[in-house]
């Protein structure tokens, strides 16, 4: 698949940027995007910028985007770039933590790879996506390219990581590893562990295989809400013997039965990629995809 837009293409240049749903910050939250996420412009009002992230469309101001010409997002698309795999980080001025900060860094966030380091290695130099420069501890970054094709996504990985998000707060809209929502928890996870998933859990039921009760496993998404009229309101990770991961008031691991409610629905991922779901290395938003046309 090739990306082609027909206004303008810009990139996120924030460790988390505010999607809102109107051109106002007192507007509804509905998104966040992290740090090297590819955008398609859309409109503009002011400082206010309207864009489409893969299968969202909102708001947010001109500074947590640097917009691209067609050449400069298929050279980002095709550049060699670290991914944050540290919870929180910093990008420096100089290597070292007495230099002064430029930005925060969070997991997730991606920049492009210069081939610096400082003598010792324990820094790298970096260029973010705005096209500065700046200095982060080398024991926080991954090669994306490396790491993306080196993952074969599992319950465990997967589960493992949801757990230690535990106690983060609960914000509608969600994305990032500072805040998340119930839906926002789920793609997040399944992000670092290679897959692509919609952003909505009434957009995450409809992939991969339908279970039934007497199926689950862990790693499957169980789904709460009304089941007549049938609508989804919620979603968590299954982790097995009745305990699920999600995101409630805050990150929570708990059993079904404190939980209180009973799913309306439930899906298997794993093993059913094709439906719904993409694999991050085929992801035309992350990685240039040579010769696959839309």
């Amino acid at each position: 698949m090739t990306l082609v837009s027909f206004l303008g293409w810009a990139i996120v240049t924030l460790s988390s940027a505010f999607m809102r749903l109107n051109p106002d910050y007192e507007a509804p939250l509905e998104n966040q995007m992290i740090m090297g996420a590819l955008v398609e412009t859309l409109d503009t009002q002011g400082y206010w910028v309207k864009v489409r992230a893969e299968d969202y469309t909102g708001w947010v101001t001109d500074l947590a985007i640097h917009e691209l010409t067609d050449e400069e997002k298929d050279a980002w698309l095709a550049a060699p770039k670290w991914i944050c795999t540290a919870e929180y980080s910093r990008v420096r001025e100089e290597p070292g933590k007495d230099s002064a900060p430029i930005c925060d860094f969070t997991m997730g966030n991606l920049v492009r790879q210069t081939g610096e380091t400082c003598p010792s290695g324990r820094w790298t130099k970096v260029q973010l996506p705005d096209g500065r420069f700046g200095w982060v501890p080398s024991a926080d970054i991954t090669d994306f390219g490396k790491r993306t094709a080196a993952l074969n996504p599992n319950a465990k990985d997967i589960l493992n990581l949801a757990r230690s998000f535990a106690g983060t707060p609960y914000m509608w809209g969600g994305n990032s590893i500072k805040h998340f929502d119930c839906s926002g928890l789920v793609k997040f996870c399944y992000y670092m562990n290679g897959l692509i998933l919609p952003r909505n859990a009434s957009q995450q039921i409809k992939c991969g295989r339908n279970v039934l009760n007497e199926e689950w496993q862990p790693g499957d998404l169980l789904f709460f809400g009304s089941a007549k009229p049938f609508r989804v309101t919620h979603v968590a990770l299954y982790a097995g013997d009745g305990v699920i991961v999600h995101s409630s008031k805050k990150v929570k691991i708990e059993t079904l039965e404190v939980y209180g409610r009973e799913p309306i629905g439930a899906v298997r991922i794993l093993g059913y990629e094709s439906n719904g779901v993409r694999f991050l290395k085929d992801d035309p938003y992350y990685f240039k995809q040579d010769g696959k046309q839309k």
